[in-house]
């Protein structure tokens, strides 16, 4: 219910401001919209305006769309000349179209640059030591280097390293990183991306390579008064370094070792205010429903990664929303021709099951999180509908560019074979996307 509630708000935001672009452009150009709809099929609510358009929440809600009036009505008592569409110049009616995709990229363009002002807390790109046989230890990349550049674009933090990276690491490209050692020595290595092959769902491309993050050293976030924390004195903020000699790297590593311990001590090195100091505590013997007995000290445990706040000036941060728009699209063309040649499967066409899946799951880690996925969502429609395809916005930009260069309109009996071609294609999309949303769901990729 959840990812569907996140899928319909999505849905409903990506449509609405696609479609506003159209009905500004109509407007501008003195078009009449006869229909403004949330959705498509039967009509559940609507409500006519002064200027005669309706505005409509529709059954399916699945995109929406604007209906400006199609020809001529001199029948009608409110219809003016030049209303109808087909009574504007090719030119006009290409702005129009186009103007629903540009919409599409304003909003990621819009959503970007209000976090790029904002600023966002993001994971410092510290890494950590790859595996031997992975293609980051084969470059040189070691424990705690971090990673300061991706084919010389700075990174300040590990999410921008990982859209620099989403590119080269998704078609398998060689990609060169810029690397500041423990010591604080700058060098370079060069790593090549082995191809994947199939569906990228559920493949973490960056894991395989050996590239990920340094997991947090663990802490106690909180102590519970009368356990044995408290009584062997640890505090809450206390950072573990080490127990019975052996270093502490991660938090599941810290509580594998209290629970293989119950009632019996254990010396912890502790971080507590920049000054070392040892503890030494007996977890508590606890019985689990299924019957194990493991050690318990009555503290939570946390752990956070290194943090940087992101965030850049006035025109800086317009530019670079402009620039992550324009990468996104453009990859997104690139993988559309990638699969058109066989290089990427067509398994990873995604239909509605899956942006709602994805949306959920996004939104569950947070409003910020939630929203930039919107602006991704936006920027994915405004590519698709700038494909050639009759039917699609690209399309028919391309038709009336034809006319515009012809300067006269196509025949009708082309015009009626480009459409039935067009809408063929359009459906062969939606039956590739729902088949691949149906093999997801029920883990046949």
């Amino acid at each position: 219910m959840f990812s569907l509630l996140t899928f319909l708000i999505t849905i409903s935001i990506v449509v609405v401001f696609h479609e506003w672009g159209h009905y500004l452009a109509a407007r501008y150009y003195g078009v009449k919209v006869e229909r403004f709809s949330l959705g498509f099929g039967k009509v559940l609510y609507q409500r006519k305006d002064k200027r005669g358009t309706e505005w409509a929440i529709s059954m399916l809600p699945l995109g929406g769309y604007v209906m400006p009036l199609a020809e001529p009505s001199p029948s009608d008592p409110t219809y003016r000349p030049g209303q109808s569409i087909i009574e504007k110049t090719s030119w006009q009616r290409i702005v129009i179209y186009a103007a629903g995709p540009a919409f599409s990229f304003l909003l990621g363009i819009l959503i970007y640059t209000g976090f790029n002002w904002y600023g966002t807390q993001e994971p410092v790109a510290y890494l950590a030591a790859p595996p031997s046989t992975s293609a980051a230890a084969q470059a040189g990349v070691l424990e705690g280097d971090l990673l300061v550049s991706v084919n010389g674009q700075e990174v300040p933090s590990w999410t921008d390293a990982v859209e620099e990276l989403l590119e080269p690491m998704t078609l398998g490209q060689v990609v060169d990183l810029g690397l500041q050692g423990q010591s604080g020595q700058l060098r370079q290595v060069q790593l090549q991306f082995e191809r994947h092959e199939g569906s990228f769902e559920q493949v973490n491309l960056l894991a395989q390579a050996g590239l990920t993050l340094r997991a947090p050293r663990p802490f106690f976030s909180s102590i519970i008064a009368g356990g044995p924390a408290e009584r062997a004195g640890l505090q809450a903020n206390d950072q573990i370094i080490s127990i019975d000699g052996e270093p502490i790297t991660n938090a599941s590593q810290l509580l594998t070792v209290i629970k293989e311990h119950p009632e019996q001590a254990i010396s912890m090195m502790v971080l507590r205010e920049g000054l070392t100091t040892s503890v030494v505590v007996t977890p508590m013997a606890f019985t689990t429903p299924e019957g194990e007995t493991v050690g318990r000290v009555n503290a939570t445990i946390g752990a956070q990664y290194d943090e940087v706040l992101v965030r850049h000036g006035l025109v800086q941060g317009i530019v670079k929303a402009v620039d992550k728009t324009w990468d996104t699209a453009w990859f997104s063309l690139r993988m559309m021709g990638k699969m058109l040649t066989g290089e990427v499967s067509l398994k990873n066409i995604s239909g509605p099951v899956t942006i709602a899946d994805y949306s959920g799951k996004v939104a569950s880690y947070g409003l910020d999180r939630f929203i930039q996925f919107i602006a991704l969502i936006s920027i994915s429609i405004g590519v698709l509908n700038l494909l050639p395809v009759p039917g699609l916005d690209g399309g028919q930009m391309v038709i009336n560019f034809i006319e515009m260069v012809r300067g006269r309109p196509l025949p009708e009996e082309v015009m009626g074979v480009v459409a039935r071609m067009g809408y063929g294609l359009l459906l062969l999309l939606m039956v590739f996307a729902f088949s691949n949303d149906i093999s997801r769901l029920l883990g046949l990729h």
